[in-house]
């Protein structure tokens, strides 16, 4: 017997399925810890698949190939061993935080009368002053005049 649950993904769930019936689907092979179902965060509709979690990994593993393959309101169920989502919201950034200035320098009083001339130096991001020029360009980065729900030049459901 390994260390914590073992967590068993079921996917292709009908969204009228309940925890009830996934419950009564793997409790013959063994003892469940618990179930959750994934729901939508911003509607609470479900999001078709759910974690079925157990105590003994081998009870696990044996629920996992009664399970397989069977059919829950007409739906075929695929049924794996649950593994850790890469990528995602909450992922860990790798790097400084776009915040920090990475060259002191460019900020630095005396070079202000180098840089007067234009945006020459080399130690200035360049994607900053082409994002700013765009956003002058289109309004200052106001609501688009074409289409009130688009910002212009930056996509809404992103925060950066």
């Amino acid at each position: 017997m390994g260390k914590g649950l073992f967590k068993i993904y079921v996917g292709n769930l009908d969204y009228k399925v309940t925890e009830f019936s996934v419950r009564r689907l793997f409790e013959p092979f063994g003892e469940l810890e618990d179930v959750a179902m994934a729901t939508d965060k911003e509607t609470g509709k479900p999001r078709g698949f759910a974690i079925v979690m157990m105590r003994d990994h081998a009870e696990g593993n044996t629920a996992i190939n009664g399970v397989q393959g069977r059919r829950l309101m007409g739906r075929p169920l695929v049924v794996n061993e649950a593994v850790q989502k890469k990528g995602g919201k909450n992922k860990p950034k790798i790097g400084p935080p776009s915040s920090v200035v990475v060259d002191a320098s460019a900020s630095d009083p005396g070079s202000d009368a180098t840089a007067s001339g234009g945006n020459e130096t080399s130690s200035a991001p360049v994607s900053s002053g082409t994002s700013e020029s765009r956003a002058s360009q289109r309004g200052g980065g106001q609501v688009s005049s074409r289409n009130p729900r688009r910002s212009a030049g930056r996509n809404p459901r992103r925060n950066t």
